[in-house]
């Protein structure tokens, strides 16, 4: 998914991913969102966790384990119960991967984004491109072990 999309798109997608909540939130008792780690995401003192910094983390929302609950067209906040304790919980749209029901009747999977600046996103683009430069001008010149493996020449 290296295409980037327009702004509208973005827009719509946002929209979409915010009916979807909307619809799973009305009709399913319980039901699970996949986050995926976004600068935007926040899981108020918990933060996410050791392997949930990779490949994010999956929220539990039904009536029991939301306290507070607000759409927004850009994000999501909810007070969510982990173990004992209520954290407040901020969710962007672009970090929604995945929405299924308990039973996983009904299963949503989503392209998640991490919108960054286009001047931020020039920088490490530049930074990338310049570490693999010196990464392949070292690989040539640096100690480079050569190995026949053909077989044995008899003289």
């Amino acid at each position: 998914m290296s295409e980037s999309l327009t702004t509208e798109e973005i827009l719509n997608l946002r929209e979409f991913k915010r009916d979807l909540f909307n619809l799973y939130w009305e009709k399913f008792g319980v039901f699970y969102i996949h986050v995926m780690p976004h600068p935007k995401l926040e899981i108020g003192k918990r933060g996410l966790l050791n392997a949930e910094k990779e490949s994010g983390v999956v929220l539990v929302f039904g009536d029991k384990a939301v306290k507070i609950l607000e759409s927004k067209p850009e994000y999501l906040f909810a007070e969510l119960q982990f173990g004992s304790t209520w954290e407040p919980t901020t969710i962007p749209w672009d970090a929604v991967f995945r929405i299924y029901d308990k039973y996983q009747n009904s299963a949503s999977q989503l392209r998640f984004l991490q919108i960054e600046t286009a001047s931020t996103n020039n920088q490490e683009s530049n930074t990338n491109k310049t570490k693999a430069a010196t990464a392949k001008q070292e690989s040539s010149e640096g100690n480079v072990i050569r190995v026949d493996f053909g077989g044995k020449k008899s003289e």
